[in-house]
């Protein structure tokens, strides 16, 4: 059995933004207890002291308190490489491969990324979204719902992941470097400026995804519109960015609903503004949606896997 009022860190550290729980176990769930964030892995020339000077403050206060990290921090870009588990596969198999290491006297786990061939005959991978689905996962069992069938679960973000669940398991799934895409063409081509979330045009989105949704749309031959209709229609930077998120995410429904053949209803896992923007474009493509947030979803994933290894140190 587990120990009641157990102290533990987790960590979501992907490629741009390491975000850490204070936790504490009661009976039967996690409190959190305390938040930090700072560096993800990108351009992040020392981890360790990156985690240490955000996390020392908490080793002080409770001591010598195991962490689990899930994310790109166990890629070839981050602090040491877990290995990919290959699809398909359950939570069971990645605590199984997890990287187990002493840091300044810290215990680590690390767990696994997955792997797949996927539906265009290519290698494919994810790290820590697949924690995130195993706590969506978990929770479905706990409330006696049914994963004995296919779900298509959306996990949006940086790299947002497209996957197929198979009687509990994650079967096959797509990467759309939508984020990133969004992030370079704003920080280094002439498309637009970067546009902050409160500056955000709903129009701007709709008439993006309208467009990308047609089916004679090419999301080459539209970007370009985002830069065009600043100069010559007056189009705001907040309007363009918002055009721009709107043929970035339309064309990744489109091309995701030419993947997979049950596209009647999606699981969205992600941040609040993400989910939303998915769930709208879903919405407009006839398709309905349940969303979740990722922190949560992510806290309960670390949750299901550790609390196998607790059990099985007992």
């Amino acid at each position: 059995m587990l120990t009641q009022n157990k102290m533990m860190i987790l960590g979501d550290w992907g490629t741009t933004v390491n975000r850490l729980y204070l936790c504490k176990w009661h009976e039967d769930h996690l409190d959190i207890c305390d938040r930090a964030q700072g560096q993800g892995t990108k351009n992040n020339p020392d981890p360790e002291t990156s985690f240490f000077e955000l996390a020392q403050p908490w080793f002080e206060q409770h001591g010598k308190i195991p962490v689990y990290l899930i994310g790109t921090v166990g890629s070839n870009l981050g602090w040491k490489q877990a290995e990919y588990v290959a699809c398909p596969t359950d939570h069971s198999r990645s605590l199984s491969a997890a990287l187990r290491f002493t840091a300044r006297h810290i215990n680590f786990v690390i767990f696994p990324g997955l792997s797949c061939i996927n539906r265009h005959n290519l290698p494919d991978s994810m790290r820590g979204e697949e924690t995130q689905i195993f706590g969506f996962l978990s929770e479905q069992r706990k409330q006696g719902k049914s994963i004995s069938g296919s779900q298509l679960i959306c996990v949006p973000g940086t790299h947002t992941k497209w996957v197929q669940i198979d009687k509990g398991q994650v079967s096959t799934f797509l990467t759309s470097p939508i984020g990133e895409l969004y992030e370079v063409l704003c920080l280094h081509s002439v498309l637009l400026k970067t546009a902050t979330v409160e500056d955000w045009d709903d129009h701007g989105f709709m008439q993006g995804l309208e467009l990308a949704s047609k089916s004679t749309s090419s999301l080459l031959h539209t970007l370009f519109a985002t830069r065009t209709q600043q100069v010559i229609d007056g189009y705001s930077n907040p309007e363009a960015a918002g055009f721009l998120s709107g043929l970035l995410i339309g064309s990744d429904i489109k091309s995701a609903k030419r993947s997979f053949e049950a596209f009647s209803h999606v699981v969205l896992i992600g941040s609040s503004f993400v989910n939303s923007l998915y769930q709208k474009a879903l919405t407009f493509n006839q398709i309905t949606t349940d969303t979740y947030d990722s922190e949560w979803a992510t806290t309960r994933g670390i949750t299901t896997i550790a609390a196998q290894e607790w059990q099985q140190g007992d």
